[in-house]
């Protein structure tokens, strides 16, 4: 007797333990939604939830547009001063802001080089190199007027970093 009275109360306990445990699930409460009707995208003719409508809306309004900087057309015969020598620099060919051509600096001896450079449309800052080996090879950095008019700089030499200036203006 003393053996079933034992699983009665083994039974009562689990039972308790049971109940308490599926009515404490059942204790939450419920949060009564309001389902709200999808809202029809109008750029892909969805319908989308709610929360997707505020970003809907956001995508609807229309970017803010980017300034398009023009590139000027630098191609063209360049004259003026290099180290205060009589120079001729003429730009062949231009490709967006990359460009080609040829410099032609009247020292005692004459020297004619080929340069490719790059110059940013935005800040009009210009770079050239010479492109034959010479001793006299180096490198150019400058500003381009505005109007593309006049290219004004600084020429570094390779060999020993000495520094010239330049100043050139369309023809």
């Amino acid at each position: 007797m003393k053996n079933r009275l034992d699983v009665k109360k083994h039974f009562v306990v689990l039972f308790f333990l049971t109940a308490i445990v599926l009515s404490g699930c059942e204790s939450k409460t419920e949060k009564t939604e309001q389902k709200k009707e999808p809202v029809q995208d109008t750029k892909t003719e969805k319908l989308v939830p709610e929360k997707q409508e505020k970003e809907t809306i956001n995508e609807q309004t229309p970017p803010v547009e980017e300034k398009k900087i023009s590139v000027p057309d630098i191609k063209g015969t360049y004259s003026g001063t290099f180290d205060e020598h009589p120079t001729v620099l003429k730009i062949t060919e231009q490709t967006d802001s990359s460009f080609s051509g040829k410099i032609t600096i009247n020292y005692r001896q004459v020297i004619n080089q080929e340069v490719k450079g790059s110059f940013n449309p935005t800040t009009l800052k210009i770079s050239m190199k010479d492109q034959l080996h010479s001793r006299y090879q180096g490198k150019y950095k400058g500003i381009l007027s505005k109007e593309g008019k006049n290219i004004s700089g600084t020429f570094t030499m390779d060999l020993d970093g000495k520094q010239f200036s330049f100043h050139l203006n369309k023809k």
